[in-house]
């Protein structure tokens, strides 16, 4: 796939992500109120709308204000400048990176669009869970990027170490 192809489909697969993210937590904003919680599926599946001022599971949301704009704005910015450019300059990267880059790059913009919006912090509404056993509460964003890590280590696993190109006979003659 060439370079300008594989940089379109990842900006639509982003917007994509970026929509259908922003549209899920508008709609739960419009119909929940904070604290409010939506029980489905005995419990297993839980809507309570928070605002969440850190990363996974609240990760961070203690440090001050300019902290977290460094390390949850400009920092984000950095890693998705990152994969942009490794996505571009890449010329062995494969469907599974490419779709992985997109997940990650469509949740991270949608998130990020939050903080800017929400004063550094991003909607939060989903909850998974059995019993004790549950999910931090998460996003639709959330799950883009987890869905794009997941596909990155799973096309790293699946393509093993790199391989050594076999020798050629012309390459023996020039060691002797």
């Amino acid at each position: 796939m060439a370079t300008k192809q594989r940089f379109a489909a990842v900006l639509l697969c982003a917007l994509a992500w970026i929509v259908f993210d922003q549209l899920t937590k508008a709609l739960f904003k419009q119909i929940l109120t904070p604290g409010e919680i939506v029980s489905l599926f005995a419990g297993s599946f839980l809507i309570l709308p928070t605002y969440n001022h850190g990363a996974f599971l609240s990760l961070g949301a203690g440090m001050s204000d300019a902290t977290r704009n460094i390390v949850f704005i400009y920092g984000v910015l950095v890693i998705l400048i990152g994969l942009l450019g490794w996505l571009v300059y890449s010329s062995r990267l494969g469907r599974v990176e490419v779709n992985a880059i997109a997940c990650i790059v469509g949740g991270g913009l949608s998130n990020l669009l939050d903080r800017c919006i929400y004063d550094g912090g991003v909607f939060d509404f989903l909850n998974l869970g059995i019993g004790h056993l549950r999910t931090g509460v998460f996003n639709v964003a959330d799950v883009g990027i987890t869905l794009g890590v997941a596909l990155l280590l799973l096309g790293s696993v699946k393509a093993g170490p790199p391989s050594r190109a076999p020798r050629q006979p012309e390459d023996l003659r020039h060691e002797q």
